[in-house]
């Protein structure tokens, strides 16, 4: 639960941002009624597009696919190179070059087989379907 509630926290930080009173405390009367509807409506929506859509884990393999292998070995490399890159011995240009060519391969490899399986998925199952 504690993982959820760290990628909800920018969420319930903008929608504090927008909807509640700022004139008024943030643990006033009012917006904390706020605060907990926000909250709830925000939760029943997000259970509600998880239980009509079965195969939601296939849309986040889809997002971690393109951006996870570039964020956390393509984009290092990249900067790398654009920073020592004239400075640096052949053996680390080959290697960081190796890590851009490979996991930008492996990132479209993941990215096609996500699109494949939500495909796959979209074909066999229906809204609110058991899995």
């Amino acid at each position: 639960m504690r993982v959820n509630q760290m990628f909800a926290a920018p969420i319930h930080e903008a929608l504090d941002t927008k909807f509640l009173k700022p004139d008024k405390s943030l643990y006033s009367r009012e917006n904390l009624k706020r605060r907990f509807l926000l909250r709830a409506l925000l939760f029943a929506g997000s259970t509600l597009v998880t239980a009509a859509l079965p195969f939601m884990s296939d849309f986040v393999d889809l997002f971690g696919s393109f951006t996870l292998t570039t964020l956390t070995f393509v984009f290092p490399s990249m900067i790398f190179i654009k920073v020592e890159g004239k400075t640096a011995r052949m053996e680390k240009k080959v290697w960081h070059w190796a890590n851009i060519v490979v996991f930008s391969l492996l990132g479209v490899a993941t990215t096609v087989s996500a699109l494949r399986l939500i495909v796959n998925n979209v074909q066999n199952y229906h809204f609110f379907a058991d899995t």
